[in-house]
């Protein structure tokens, strides 16, 4: 699922852009406990674009030659690098270009939305909920916001309130599969049974071709696991296209497991997750801040596989 923005406006000037671990020694064939499943299906990891490349010298180029630009103009530049450092996944360089862009423009929303997700994905809880805060105080846009505020109150036990956040996010939007997965997610901290019962309960229009039901189908437990993995790449063209299907699908299924209590195989699948290299999809960023989570948990001895 691609990071959401809501970007209202159009610089005039020359161009115009648009935004939205390595995984060691990993084998295709893995045994499980319940023996459900006997092949992943794997992409290859999806490389820097160069158009991505000529973009950002074009930013650049501006940022040094335009002299003539407004508080509001350049914060966008500064956003738009950002959103391209962060597709090639240079979080430091992308995070920077968030906060210059508040600097120069404090009403930005979209950054703020960024931002905080970034503070998430460093821990930094109470300074991300204040980046969450101030994104949905200055735009009625920026949903995904309380996706992300849930998210990160999940993460440190707040889960009533995280419930909150996720009822919201679904309310927007009841026929989006990705808004009845994480509140699939979110509730099954507090019931996982009631949580289970709700995703079977939703339906997917006839008209909606999103790929995202069919992972829906499988915790509803009207496909099996097998047969998904094995249909994950009908109707897939490129290599890309793939990966970013690969990205939501391991990514789903680990949390799954992971509410299932089979550890071993979530942990494997949140590493497929980030294998993709599909920087911008929030599944990619919360895998690595999922995997970080198990890592402390298994280290104080909370968990085991």
């Amino acid at each position: 699922m691609r990071f959401h923005c809501s970007l209202l406006f159009v610089l005039p000037i020359l161009f115009t852009l648009t935004a939205c671990q390595s995984l060691p020694n990993t084998e295709q064939d893995f045994s499980t406990q319940n023996n459900v499943i006997n092949k992943f299906p794997l992409s290859t990891a999806v490389q820097i674009d160069y158009q991505d490349e000529v973009k950002l010298l074009k930013i650049n180029q501006l940022l040094v030659e335009q002299k003539d630009l407004d508080a509001r103009q350049y914060a966008v530049l500064f956003y738009e690098r950002g959103v391209i450092y962060d597709r090639m996944g240079l979080a430091a360089h992308s995070r920077y270009d968030f906060i210059q862009a508040l600097s120069v423009d404090p009403t930005f929303a979209d950054a703020y939305n960024f931002l905080g997700l970034y503070l998430l994905l460093s821990e930094s809880y109470d300074e991300a909920f204040d980046a969450f805060d101030s994104a949905l105080e200055l735009s009625d846009n920026m949903q995904y916001s309380y996706l992300h505020r849930a998210v990160g109150l999940y993460q440190i036990g707040r889960y009533q309130l995280a419930m909150n956040d996720i009822e919201k996010f679904y309310s927007l939007d009841q026929n989006d599969p990705y808004r009845v997965l994480w509140r699939f997610i979110i509730n099954s901290k507090v019931d996982q049974l009631k949580a289970l019962q709700t995703l079977k309960s939703s339906t997917q229009l006839s008209n909606d071709p999103r790929f995202a039901w069919a992972i829906v189908d499988v915790i509803a437990g009207r496909t099996t696991e097998k047969d998904f993995l094995e249909s994950l790449s009908y109707g897939v063209n490129t290599n890309k296209e793939l990966a970013e299907r690969l990205c939501e699908a391991y990514f789903y299924l680990a949390h799954w497991h992971q509410l299932s209590g089979h550890l071993e195989k979530a942990v494997y699948y949140f590493k497929l997750s980030t294998a993709t290299n599909i920087h911008e999809f929030i599944e990619y960023k919360y895998a690595l801040i999922e995997l970080g989570a198990i890592q402390r948990r298994l280290q104080t001895g909370k968990d085991k596989k």
